[in-house]
């Protein structure tokens, strides 16, 4: 893996000299989100393997071009799981696409996302240096999470090489239980829930059924469904799947940009954008839209949330919620800081975070 590391630093460094755009690449499996990327391919699909797994102190640490399937089925092995349940994408994800993404799947109201999971990181920056920040124990964090903040960040600092992650035992027993209600009933019910003391790892709604998903010790989910009664759901594995991969039948309108609006789980049904689905215990809504996401984003912001064009028609405009000027800086000062020279994926989450400079220099 020597080899492949000095062929980043050596890419970053040709760039650096070039001036050039670099679009970064692992299973290329979240094209879809976010503006359109520019620049040269680099790709980490040959940068793989675990590099150590201590399953009595659960942690594992991969480089970055490892699947979410095979290290889901490395910890399998254990009985363990990684937090955050991030989409496999048909066995295509790679670990360093899905941290510089930041997507987690269903539980994370309830065990947490990717991101908290994250105890270190090693990163190549825009001065071709290969950095480690964080560590492999679950104490080492101090000051300020430089890790972290790799996490939904789409490259924009630089490039993961490797990933140092806390994961967790698999639950005992989990049965997803669903009943026919309304969305605001449902809305409702998930609040209400969510303070009880159900073994709750999942609530979602969509076409007038809500599904809840009960997780924890045989004696815990038994007792719960008992209690709450519904329908049990066959194939519960294939539904939960189904959402955190975007193929559920729900996200399959291809005539209509897709926004998703994290917002605070009493906020009301959102009945102006028609068919909704609804996940994260309420936290999150997702609509289709021909509304620009400025109006989006008011709604959201309304509710103490922001929004996202998760899949948008054109890839020309923004498509993350909009900054107020004091984020903004705070953006443009860290991108200073990790990629002085604008090379890593500039301009994919914010137009003015990198592309204008990037775009600039090439022309020169």
């Amino acid at each position: 893996m020597a080899d492949i590391t000095s062929n980043l630093l050596e890419q970053v460094q040709d760039a650096v000299a070039d001036k050039a755009a670099l679009n970064l690449i692992g299973g290329n499996t979240k094209h879809f989100i976010g503006r359109g990327p520019v620049g040269q391919a680099v790709s980490l699909k040959n940068h793989t393997g675990v590099i150590s797994y201590r399953p009595t102190e659960l942690v594992v640490t991969a480089r970055a071009g490892t699947t979410i399937a095979e290290i889901q089925a490395l910890l399998a092995k254990n009985n363990q799981t990684l937090v955050g349940e991030p989409p496999a994408f048909n066995g295509k994800a790679t670990l360093g696409g899905s941290v510089a993404a930041g997507i987690s799947g269903a539980s994370r109201p309830f065990w947490g996302s990717l991101r908290d999971a994250i105890l270190g990181v090693r990163l190549i920056n825009g001065y071709g240096e290969h950095l480690r920040f964080g560590g492999q124990v679950m104490k080492n964090v101090a000051g300020y999470d430089v890790s972290r903040l790799q996490a939904g960040a789409f490259g924009a600092f630089g490039i993961i090489t490797e990933v140092s992650l806390r994961v967790r035992p698999k639950s005992e027993g989990t049965t997803t239980l669903v009943f026919e209600c309304d969305a605001p009933s449902a809305i409702t019910l998930m609040r209400d829930l969510s303070v009880s003391a159900h073994p709750l790892s999942a609530n979602a709604w969509y076409a007038g059924q809500l599904f809840i998903r009960l997780s924890g010790s045989h004696s815990a989910v038994n007792s719960s469904v008992e209690t709450l009664g519904g329908e049990v759901l066959e194939n519960q594995d294939l539904f939960w799947r189904s959402i955190r991969n975007f193929r559920h039948p729900f996200f399959t309108n291809t005539t209509q940009s897709l926004y998703r609006l994290s917002v605070s789980p009493s906020a009301p049904h959102f009945e102006q954008w028609g068919e909704t689905l609804i996940d994260w215990a309420g936290g999150v809504r997702w609509v289709y839209s021909e509304q620009p996401l400025s109006s989006l984003s008011n709604t959201a912001s309304l509710h103490t949330g922001h929004a996202t064009c998760y899949r948008p028609l054109e890839r020309t405009g923004e498509c993350f919620h909009p900054q107020q000027d004091v984020a903004m800086h705070v953006h443009q000062n860290l991108k200073m800081a990790f990629d002085p020279h604008c090379l890593f994926n500039p301009g994919r989450m914010y137009s003015w975070l990198g592309q204008a400079e990037a775009q600039g220099d090439n022309s020169q």
